[in-house]
């Protein structure tokens, strides 16, 4: 992370790629404490932090009170209504299924209309729940683009 800052970094994600794997007796020891430090950690260096605690389902509500951070990314399984009422005071980012865009590409802008409309009125980056697969068509990409780019709010 300090590399990242002092290569010119004005925003650090954190990934906890395996949060959503850990019971949920011990969140607070493995996920949502190593995660408050490390935002802290970033805080203390006048850097926002964007999270992403993948695979927590309903826990992302607790670690967003818990870690605090200035961006949370969602993942694919988090309905993003729920995401809306649920995380406060928080950037959401992400949440769409990175499989839709390997459907038609009138269902893929459907959804990513979907993302849009319903974070309309709320701070969010418009990105996928995961990565990108690798058999997905560039030009279902440059679509989805057009389309983020020309949303009006």
């Amino acid at each position: 992370i300090e590399e990242q800052i002092k290569s010119g970094a004005d925003t650090v994600q954190i990934f906890d790629s395996w949060a959503g794997l850990i019971d949920e007796d011990d969140l607070e020891e493995f996920c949502f404490g190593p995660n408050q430090r490390l935002v802290n950690f970033v805080r203390r260096k006048k850097i926002p932090t964007i999270c992403f605690p993948k695979g927590l389902k309903k826990n992302y509500k607790t670690f967003n009170e818990v870690v605090n951070c200035e961006g949370l990314n969602i993942d694919q399984h988090v309905d993003p209504s729920w995401a809306r009422e649920n995380l406060k005071d928080v950037c959401i980012q992400g949440g769409m299924d990175p499989q839709l865009l390997l459907k038609d590409s009138k269902l893929v802008l459907k959804e990513v209309e979907k993302y849009l409309s319903i974070f309309k009125n709320n701070p969010y980056i418009f990105n996928l729940g995961h990565g990108i697969l690798p058999q997905t068509n560039p030009e279902v990409v440059k679509k989805v683009i057009e389309k983020v780019k020309n949303f009006k709010k």
